[in-house]
């Protein structure tokens, strides 16, 4: 039965107890960073080199893999048969996998022979027969072979390790064809034949197959009931990395974090001590997101320059995106300094390639924040015009919008106006003429653009603005809607429509308060008082601002400035005396928050 991830979840733990872990967290995670494993691992028995032959191998490092396993055939213990076939079968695996199929063959012969001479003469035959598709991932018509040729064995050698051995390639195919939940029963077989036949670590390679298989499933427990047999019995370091992944996993889907932690860290030196470099980085990069989820932002960091390490040294593409994850991580601990350093070389790295132009793009991204946080906004903006070059090249416009709204309002911050202009006007045709346009991407292009050119007195803001406004009672929040609408007040005052104006900010007003954000709402009416005080509407001005503060908490700051507004409301109705008393209350007001 299913088991709910959501159903066993447990609660976050307290943040102390967490505390506790970082420590030892992050001593874990800088000895791994520190002392990378650059040289190849020796061991002193054939069953020690059949351990790191396997473990090369699931690591992908196929040359040391041979290597490995030659070596294990001179090694003491070589002559002993169990030995010797589980080295021939890398050797002959392995070639296999990397397409040399005539370097395989030789290692292929000599494991029959060896069966033979074993008096496995039906093991011998039907390896002989079915060649490399027990050595390789097979294809459905393979499959189909491998389905009758289990089936003959069910009725000629029952409980069989050739029967598993079929069953295992057979439930790739099924895995892959008809999905997870259909190569489960396969896989059980083999396990329970390879368990009655005493074979410890071959059993713990199908287990681990098996754990994989019930978690895609969704049969968490059972998948982790599983992975804890296999890390409790006799399995190398490739293996038990995994199923240390796949716990922590599943304990991250039901958070149980300091054990989804743990778990991770374990994968990665388990992987790492093992050169599985691409297991490494994932597990690391799991153990980097959970950290930062948690605000443990040190761990995080380490973590992710652990994973990128691991990638590196594997030599494998996914390292950009880890540097990539590792800069964001900076910045959202504002180590402003190291951010940079990590996307510039990640950028300078990708510069002049054709290929991942994305990555490219959202390191630029990231090294705009970077450097504006040390002010230097001209470089943003350069870093920002480049990556909307790079996400239009790569047909990503909505991260093209997103780049020309960054620089449109640095540019506008530095009151160079006509690159904000253009850089607003530029993302509002990419956001039009995309076809998977983002409503809420259009609107904020639309309220950007209409609230620079209103600004500027350029009635053509106006439209853009009522545009934002549509979309955003359509698809936007209330707060969104209350937003906008306050910038099309603003807008309506530089355009000279003060009437309009106080309608837009009163309303904008209601709707922020309907957001429940009563600050908001407060500014609001104070803006509409202030309006209807320019129009010599004293009275009406005098009952806004009061209202601004009359009817909810506010800070300090607000209402100095509602006393204000009010005290030259009244003396424009001559109400001397009341605004001398308001004036009182206001000095006394400043006295307190006086710095």
């Amino acid at each position: 039965m299913t088991t709910s991830l959501e159903a066993q979840a447990d609660p976050p733990p307290k943040r102390a107890t967490l505390g506790k872990m970082t420590g030892e967290l992050m001593e874990r995670l800088r000895c791994v960073l520190h002392q990378p494993s650059d040289s190849e691992p020796t061991a002193h028995t054939a069953r020690g080199w059949v351990d790191l032959a396997y473990e090369a191998a699931y690591g992908e490092r196929y040359t040391a893999a041979v290597e490995a396993a030659a070596r294990g055939l001179e090694a003491p213990g070589a002559q002993d048969p169990e030995n010797r076939l589980m080295l021939l079968r890398i050797l002959s695996g392995v070639n296999e996998m990397r397409g040399a199929s005539g370097l395989a063959a030789p290692y292929m012969a000599e494991r029959i022979s060896l069966l033979r001479e074993l008096g496995r003469s039906h093991q011998a035959e039907v390896e002989e027969q079915l060649g490399g598709i027990l050595l390789r991932e097979p294809d459905r018509v393979e499959g189909e072979i491998l389905q009758r040729v289990a089936e003959d064995l069910r009725t000629d050698a029952p409980g069989s390790l050739i029967l598993a051995d079929v069953l295992s390639s057979l439930a790739v195919c099924v895995l892959h064809d008809e999905g997870p939940q259909a190569s489960l029963p396969l896989v059980r077989e083999a396990c329970e034949i390879l368990e009655a036949q005493d074979k410890p670590q071959a059993l713990a390679g199908s287990r681990m197959f098996l754990a994989h298989s019930l978690l895609l499933s969704g049969e968490t427990q059972e998948a982790l009931t599983v992975a804890e047999q296999v890390m409790a019995a006799p399995a190398n370091r490739a293996v038990r990395g995994a199923m240390a992944m796949l716990r922590a996993t599943i304990h991250h889907h039901q958070e149980r974090h300091e054990e989804a932690m743990e778990v991770a860290m374990a994968s990665v030196e388990l992987y790492a001590g093992c050169g599985v470099r691409k297991g490494a980085a994932s597990a690391a990069a799991l153990l980097a997101g959970m950290t930062a989820v948690l605000e443990d932002g040190e761990v995080s960091v380490l973590a992710w320059k652990v994973a990128v390490q691991q990638a590196e040294l594997g030599e494998f593409d996914e390292s950009r995106m880890l540097s990539l994850a590792l800069g964001q991580q900076l910045l959202e601990l504002q180590r402003h300094e190291e951010a940079e350093k990590i996307l510039d070389g990640l950028s300078v790295r990708l510069a002049g390639t054709e290929e991942d132009l994305s990555t490219r793009g959202r390191a630029l991204m990231g090294l705009g924040h970077a450097v504006t946080q040390q002010r230097r906004p001209v470089e943003a903006m350069a870093h920002w015009e480049e990556a909307a070059q790079l996400f239009v090249s790569s047909d990503e416009l909505e991260e093209a919008v997103r780049a020309h709204l960054a620089a449109g309002a640095l540019a506008a911050s530095l009151e160079r106006t006509e690159s904000a202009r253009t850089h607003y006007q530029e993302g509002l045709r990419l956001a039009e003429q995309s076809d998977d346009q983002d409503p809420l991407m259009l609107m904020q292009t639309l309220h950007s653009l209409g609230h620079l050119l209103t600004r500027t007195e350029d009635a053509a803001g106006l439209p853009h603005l009522e545009k934002a406004l549509r979309i955003a009672d359509e698809h936007g929040t209330p707060w969104q809607i209350a937003d906008v609408t306050d910038t099309l007040a603003r807008g309506h005052l530089a355009l000279g429509q003060g009437t309009e104006a106080i309608s837009a900010a009163l309303s904008a007003a209601d709707l922020f308060a309907e957001a429940e954000d009563d600050p908001a709402s407060a500014e609001a009416e104070i803006f509409a008082a202030k309006v209807l005080l320019e129009m010599d509407r004293a009275e009406e001005a005098e009952a806004i601002f009061r209202m601004a503060t009359d009817h909810r908490e506010s800070d300090a700051e607000l209402s100095a400035e509602t006393l204000e507004g009010r005290i030259d409301a009244l003396m424009q109705l001559g109400r001397a005396d009341e605004a001398a008393e308001l004036r009182r209350e206001l000095t006394r007001l400043k006295r307190r928050i006086k710095p």
